[in-house]
């Protein structure tokens, strides 16, 4: 009989500053003008001169519009404190999916300070981008998700009261997001901490409005009961140490179609 695989997966921050990007220099790639965007803050935020980027893009003045595709010489980013990969595509005008693809070998839940990523060549926009709608309010979670939350937040609280810590408040706001990530790597057909739609499980939180100190996420798939899943956890240290991380004070479970997400904070 085949074996059947169950993958878990941890992860674990303190919250930091975002500081400005450091971009080295590689091969071209594209920039779209921003509304308030001038040539001389677009070059230093690439490490470039004003002339250099004139020369580069053919320029005989410095008036740019919005949505004016610009090439940048410099396509290659020096990670920096507080830095994801959804942070940096953010920054820098990318689409997330290219910049992960551009990057083979690197694990975009792993970076670290430091390392250099390439940056994607992106075709010319014609117009700038329209606003971002707003995120969609999700369908509530079904009684048997429901269910399957709830008990997996009680064996995480009886797990807490074998180690002598204080129990977890389930958080329904919290689990509404830990949902939407379970929905999103079914929808989505991915299993990582990293979302194409929503970022790292931290840009997450914060976009829709969960306030922390200290915040982790574990998630699982194929696993079939609250039970299952829970013992996978526990018996692997990187699960088992946010399970028992005496800084998390409040916890959000999510459930979809086979996929598990626990979404942990500290306030």
């Amino acid at each position: 009989m085949k074996k059947k695989l169950l993958y878990p997966l941890s992860v674990g921050i303190i919250a930091s500053l975002l500081l400005l990007p450091s971009i080295t220099s590689a091969s071209q790639s594209i920039y779209h003008v921003k509304s308030g965007d001038s040539l001389w803050r677009i070059a230093t935020a690439h490490s470039m001169s004003v002339q250099e980027l004139m020369r580069v893009n053919n320029l005989t003045s410095t008036m740019i519009i919005p949505g004016q595709a610009l090439r940048i010489e410099n396509a290659r980013y020096t990670v920096q404190p507080g830095d994801s990969m959804f942070r940096i595509a953010q920054k820098l005008g990318l689409n997330l999916h290219n910049f992960v693809l551009a990057n083979p070998g690197i694990n975009p839940d792993r970076i670290y300070v430091g390392q250099v990523l390439n940056l994607p060549s992106q075709a010319p926009a014609p117009a700038p981008a329209p606003a971002p709608a707003p995120a969609p309010t999700p369908a509530p979670q079904q009684p048997a998700q429901n269910s399957f939350a709830q008990q997996v937040a009680d064996l995480v609280n009886a797990e807490r009261a074998k180690a002598g810590l204080q129990p977890m408040r389930f958080d329904s706001a919290l689990s509404n997001v830990a949902h939407i990530k379970a929905k999103d790597m079914i929808d989505n057909n991915y299993f990582s901490h990293t979302s194409p739609t929503h970022g790292s499980p931290f840009d997450m939180m914060r976009s829709y409005g969960i306030q922390y100190r200290t915040a982790g996420e574990n998630i699982a798939r194929g696993q079939r009961t609250p039970q299952e899943v829970m013992n996978a956890w526990m018996n692997s240290p990187g699960h088992r140490a946010n399970i028992l991380n005496a800084n998390f004070n409040t916890l959000g479970v999510g459930y979809y179609q086979g996929a598990w997400v626990q979404m942990f904070v500290g306030r």
